[in-house]
């Protein structure tokens, strides 16, 4: 089966409103064209082992409930402020953020220096059924939350529960949504059944998802609109990069700013502008990375295209 782009509604969001943000936002130092979505994996924990994803491994993936520093989040949100950032930030990545107790904190940080920013949560809605979620959830709401997004892995029977919640708590569309998880390959669009950039490989009664023979031959939009900041401070190149075999930086040592712009982001993209990922982890990746980010991609092509 052919599998259908913005087939899910929340693909199409995003890259609306990353091509909203690309209208107002400015290049950076040197004609750097800028990033559009900031993620953080704000700690590194899950409550969840699920058979798709890379923590399934315990040890490889042992959950650590420290959250990134906050003084190198200050200095992230300092950065963002000095090029008037007014993208999306997420709460996602390779935890599942609701497990710190202080995102609260965050969030009032961002919109206090950020305001035009979008910020969304992503989460896989257990800890808003434990005791007092929902009333944490309001709170998040308060600090300044703009979007929460639950991925419902379990199953159809998980709708009519996450919408009451919805309902009981008076959230909008916008506000409120939720995204069924629990597909296969044919249905994922390369997001929830996928590699991880080789890190897993699945093979269960409902299907088997083989590792790649060869790399795939077309560009990949991530590194190009998108970062994601690990839990320590580590800038990684992709969202998918879930081995961490390729950092880019670290906020310890450069600003972002610095990072987004250095030798070896640079690199990347170069290669990956050419369908190259004939090169560690992009050899083994099989995510499908064309589905958000095509016009900072032919941003940093007409770049590219006039330092030659």
């Amino acid at each position: 089966m052919k599998k259908k782009l913005y087939t899910d509604i929340n693909i199409k969001r995003i890259d609306n409103f990353l091509d909203k943000h690309l209208e107002v936002a400015k290049n950076l130092k040197d004609g750097i064209p800028p990033f559009s979505s900031v993620e953080i994996s704000i700690n590194g924990a899950c409550n969840r082992r699920c058979f798709f994803c890379p923590r399934v491994d315990e040890e490889g993936y042992p959950n650590i409930l420290e959250s990134l520093d906050m003084k190198l989040f200050d200095g992230l949100i300092n950065d963002l402020e000095s090029i008037n950032y007014e993208g999306r930030i997420a709460f996602s990545g390779f935890c599942e953020p609701l497990l710190s107790k202080n995102l609260d904190q965050y969030i009032l940080r961002i919109k206090k220096k950020l305001s035009k920013t979008e910020i969304e949560v992503v989460s896989n809605g257990d800890p808003i059924l434990a005791k007092n979620g929902k009333e944490r959830l309001i709170n998040l709401f308060k600090a300044g939350l703009d979007t929460i997004k639950i991925s419902l892995y379990d199953g159809p029977h998980q709708i009519e529960l996450f919408d009451n919640i919805k309902k009981d708590l008076e959230l909008s569309d916008d506000q409120y949504i939720v995204r069924k998880r629990y597909l296969g390959p044919d249905e994922s669009f390369g997001i929830t059944i996928s590699n991880r950039a080789g890190s897993v490989s699945l093979k269960n009664d409902a299907f088997e998802l083989k590792a790649l023979e060869e790399p795939l031959k077309q560009p990949c939009y991530y590194p190009f609109y998108k970062v994601l900041i690990d839990h320590n401070g580590d800038v990684l190149m992709c969202s998918n990069d879930w081995k961490k075999e390729k950092p880019m930086g670290n906020l310890s040592k450069e600003s972002l700013l610095e990072i987004w712009s250095n030798k070896k982001f640079l690199d990347l993209r170069k290669k990956l502008l050419n369908s190259d990922r004939n090169h560690k982890p992009c050899n083994v990746c099989d995510v499908n990375g064309i589905l958000n980010g095509k016009k900072s991609f032919e941003n940093w092509k007409n770049y590219f295209s006039q330092k030659t």
